[in-house]
């Protein structure tokens, strides 16, 4: 995935046009409705670009530093790949899995916390690395407190977003780039896993993390079924406050992806 995604040859954009495009998106991908409420009332579930502008407005409420803003708005743009490459990426949930939709993540090439697969345990002994000793250690193919920054995660959107905005030069504090990269982390930032890999810098990272990962979670919980944002609403937000921001931090010019 990483050498097929990551020599950013899909297209250019620009991340504000991204935002539109995962207006086509469900902010709640994997939420299910009873036949009962699907035939009662049609569904008001927000789209993506809807969410991201509502957790982003939470944190500009909250007094958060504008980076932790900005992290918030663009967050959820992976799924913009499934519109410029739709040829090879929108049959993904079928064929394979959809990669771009935000779901736990982990470190690869080590051994997999117990907890981690607690709820799907029969399929453990699926996994080859499990008896291969390069991979089944708590270190495993790393060096010792190596830091999270230099493991692979599982791929994800999130992951992708972290390279995208790395690739083209954006300006943020490392605390952003931690927040995006890990907030889906959940076995580190909730239960102190993966110890043998992390560092003194991760232990700084950590509060920031897990501060994002509430404040998502409140937001997510807030908006199950609030109405979708307009073109209009998104436009006003954007000029008044967000692009001013993306300016700041070099996020306000044509992307390659």
């Amino acid at each position: 995935m990483r050498s097929r995604f990551l020599n950013f040859c899909l297209g250019r954009a620009a991340l504000y046009e991204a935002l539109g495009w995962i207006h086509a998106f469900p902010a709640h991908s994997f939420r299910v409705c009873s036949s009962y409420e699907s035939a009662s009332k049609p569904s008001s579930s927000p789209s993506m670009r809807t969410f991201c502008f509502l957790l982003a407005e939470t944190a500009r409420d909250a007094g958060l530093p504008d980076w932790v803003q900005l992290i918030a708005l663009f967050h959820g743009v992976g799924e913009a790949v499934k519109v410029l490459d739709p040829s090879n990426t929108g049959d993904m949930a079928e064929s394979i899995y959809d990669w771009t939709i935000s779901s736990r993540s982990g470190i690869v090439g080590c051994k997999i916390p117990q907890r981690a697969t607690s709820s799907f345990g029969e399929f453990r002994p699926l996994n080859v690395d499990e008896e291969d000793p390069r991979f089944n250690s708590d270190i495993g193919a790393y060096q010792a407190h190596c830091g999270l920054e230099n493991v692979l995660l599982m791929w994800s959107g999130c992951e992708y977003v972290y390279y995208l905005l790395r690739h083209n030069h954006a300006t943020l504090p490392d605390e952003a780039f931690a927040m995006l990269r890990y907030f889906l982390l959940v076995d580190w930032h909730a239960h102190h896993d993966y110890s043998s890999l992390t560092n003194d810098i991760d232990d700084d990272m950590l509060p920031f993390v897990q501060e994002f990962v509430a404040l998502r979670r409140r937001v997510k919980l807030s908006c199950v079924d609030c109405g979708d944002l307009t073109d209009h609403q998104c436009n006003f937000l954007w000029d008044i406050h967000y692009a001013n921001v993306a300016a700041k931090y070099n996020c306000d010019h044509m992307f390659d992806w």
